[in-house]
């Protein structure tokens, strides 16, 4: 899946990276729900002003791990 953002360029290549982050460490459980989310996740910190792609991407990585781990019944404070 594609993303893009015209306000802030920086945007897609946040998605970028932290899908593959994702994928890379077998965090993908649902496919497009991952896809889905990272795009809310990193439109909200764009509509929050934020510019810097890696730390957009860090924030979604952790927040995908953070909702994704309570749904799948494990303390996301418990590595």
């Amino acid at each position: 899946m594609i993303f893009s953002d015209f306000r802030q360029p920086a945007a897609a290549e946040a998605y970028d990276i932290a899908l593959d982050f994702l994928w890379r460490t077998g965090a993908v459980r649902d496919e497009f729900a991952t896809y889905q989310f990272l795009a809310a996740e990193i439109s909200r910190m764009v509509d929050r002003g934020q510019t810097s792609r890696l730390r957009m991407a860090n924030l979604a990585i952790s927040a995908h791990q953070r909702c994704f781990a309570t749904v799948e019944g494990r303390d996301p404070n418990i590595v």
